[in-house]
């Protein structure tokens, strides 16, 4: 099989999971769905999980000390199937809400003295060197992910303790994503005008060329320097 078709088969199963994910995770949630079938919920909250641990556990070069850790899963999950059940939201709101203030602290944790914010990190990795202005314009950037990242915790929290399960699944599951994105145009627009000279990348595009760099350096970090 060639590579562009492995690439484009990847993709199409990236989208679909993409899209598929979250009309399910409302479905369980938010519908009669929640009490009448609890297991689909309990399966499609634990999904993302179960997923990044079978991941590691294949890229893992201790493959078998892993799958006695997934044994070990799986045993506590047929267990407790029936908490699980009755809680399953509970696993949704902390992937969720977990999910943004972890990716908050990353961000954040870079603004400390002496510590190179992240978004300056990504930037030098597409530009290179970068002038005052850029840098400057990157610790803001960094600081602004850190916020929004912030808030969208903070809003799926008060939403899942305060509103209804239903309010805060369509926001969870059909929201937060649309935000990011407008987050990246917002984020764009303004830099076009505040570095107008500045060869035009995307976020993703450094993120993407950090990952690289790391991959070849394993012990690298965004703080060596």
């Amino acid at each position: 099989m060639s590579w562009p078709l492995v690439r484009t088969i990847r993709w199409i199963v990236i989208v679909a999971g993409a899209i598929t994910y979250p009309v399910l995770a409302h479905y369980s949630t938010a519908t009669s769905a929640a009490t009448t079938f609890p297991s689909l919920g309990v399966a499609v909250s634990l999904a993302p999980s179960l997923t990044i641990l079978l991941w590691l556990t294949w890229r893992s070069p201790m493959r078998w000390a892993m799958a006695l850790v997934c044994i070990g899963v799986g045993a506590s999950l047929w267990g407790f199937w029936g908490v699980l059940e009755r809680n399953f939201s509970w696993v949704y709101f902390l992937q969720h809400a977990g999910t943004y203030a972890m990716l908050a602290a990353v961000f954040g944790v870079t603004l400390a003295r002496e510590r190179q914010p992240l978004c300056t990190r990504f930037a030098e990795m597409v530009h290179g060197s970068l002038s005052p202005e850029e840098v400057r314009y990157s610790r803001q950037v960094t600081l602004a992910w850190t916020l929004f990242l912030l808030m969208i915790s903070l809003v799926s929290s008060a939403l899942f303790f305060f509103a209804s399960i239903d309010i805060w699944s369509v926001f969870a599951n059909f929201l937060s994503f649309p935000l990011m994105l407008l987050m990246f145009v917002v984020e764009y627009g303004i830099r076009l005008r505040k570095l107008p000279h500045q060869k035009k990348h995307s976020i993703m595009d450094g993120i993407t060329a950090y990952w690289k760099t790391s991959a070849a350096r394993p012990g690298a970090s965004p703080d060596t320097r």
